[in-house]
């Protein structure tokens, strides 16, 4: 950790020396009164579900964005989410970061921001670019991995010719270990605050290796040498997280149909020296706790035909897997999923989704909902 943050340093600070050089941002760098620019986008969901459990409607989420560009070099981005999972409507700030662009190759930011780590949760989750009605198993709540992060950051891209190199940094306040009865050895992801005196560290550095930039790989890690609350046995319990991921997609003529695949390996190591309380309030116990989740999926779109009806179908399909720690209050076998299916575009930001998933720990689901991007 003591060589990343060098590292990091090291290369914000030849970014930005580049400034320097660039004699178009330089010029509209200030900002005349009145240039002050806002928008609001975001999606609205709703959804049913059937299963031999249960059956009826479930989740309605309104999501808006909104975003403010303040100057040339100044922008805010912040969502807040209205949903209804719990039985009443819950209001909630997804993220509010503040972005600060350096030149064409540099963004700074801070504040309540998507994940780097990883590409699905901060890239692929939302409701209109989700093919499917749920998450891969392992890569939702209870998974690895947050859903928003608090800190700071650094991301931008690097051409060399046909290759682009895309890298993302950040310091941020990091997951936090759980040690009650029901979830020991999980952690919290997305504290608004930290827990104890270290900061977790970690980034993403993709590759974009052809010319026509539809083949992306990636590869993420984060670091925090203590994880528990301040003041408690597990304050130095570590964590480790890696990631690759694989984004890719191809016209293919012979099917008048554009193919999609998407994938990602996410693996979770805690330090060995975590202690967790048993069910009778007394005994202590340890387990080895690396947990590892993984996605693939594939859809077609056959976008290339006349006919507007079929043009506007897709059909998917999602494998998802979660090797959760054998000895965990939360773990046991590995948690498998198959999804299937079927949507219909009704605009490029907005679909039906009709979606039969089997999972290895619960009933087979139907999952119908609809999306509406603005």
């Amino acid at each position: 950790m003591r060589q990343i943050i060098p590292a990091i340093v090291l290369l914000l600070l030849s970014c930005v020396s580049a400034q320097a050089q660039d004699s178009v941002n330089v010029a509209v760098a200030k900002a005349s009164p009145g240039s002050n620019k806002f928008a609001v986008y975001g999606n609205a969901e709703a959804s049913y579900i059937s299963n031999s459990a249960a059956k009826g409607f479930g989740e309605i989420n309104f999501k808006p964005i909104f975003l403010w560009r303040i100057s040339p070099r100044l922008f805010i981005e912040a969502e807040m989410e209205i949903e209804t999972g719990g039985g009443s409507a819950d209001l909630g700030l997804e993220y509010a970061n503040m972005c600060y662009t350096v030149n064409p190759y540099l963004t700074l930011h801070a504040g309540r921001f998507l994940p780097k780590f990883g590409a699905y949760r901060g890239r692929l989750a939302e409701g209109f670019i989700n093919r499917f009605s749920s998450n891969p198993t392992g890569f939702g709540d209870g998974g690895i991995g947050a859903s928003v992060e608090t800190g700071v950051g650094a991301l931008g891209a690097l051409p060399f010719g046909d290759i682009k190199i895309l890298y993302d940094c950040y310091v941020v306040n990091g997951p936090h270990l759980l040690t009650d009865t029901l979830n020991a050895g999980q952690f919290d992801y997305e504290a608004y605050t930290a827990n104890n005196n270290s900061l977790a560290v970690g980034g993403r550095i993709a590759i974009v290796p052809l010319a026509a930039s539809n083949l992306e790989l990636g590869f993420s890690f984060q670091h925090k040498a203590k994880t528990g609350d301040a003041g408690t046995e597990n304050e130095n319990v570590s964590l480790d997280m890696q990631a690759v991921d694989l984004n890719w997609y191809q016209n293919i003529s012979a099917l008048q149909s554009t193919l999609r695949i998407t994938g990602e390996l996410r693996h979770q190591k805690t330090g060995a020296n975590a202690a967790y309380l048993a069910a009778d309030g007394v005994t202590k116990y340890l387990f080895a706790n690396s947990p590892r989740a993984w996605y693939l999926s594939g859809s077609l779109r056959p976008a290339l035909v006349d006919n507007t009806f079929f043009r506007n179908l897709e059909f998917a399909y999602r494998y998802s897997n979660y090797k959760r720690p054998v000895n965990a209050p939360w773990g046991g076998a590995a948690v498998t999923s198959n999804e299937f299916a079927v949507d219909y575009w009704l605009h490029w930001n907005s679909l039906i989704k009709l979606a039969y998933q089997s999972k290895s720990d619960e009933p087979k689901t139907f999952y119908a909902s609809v999306v509406f991007g603005f």
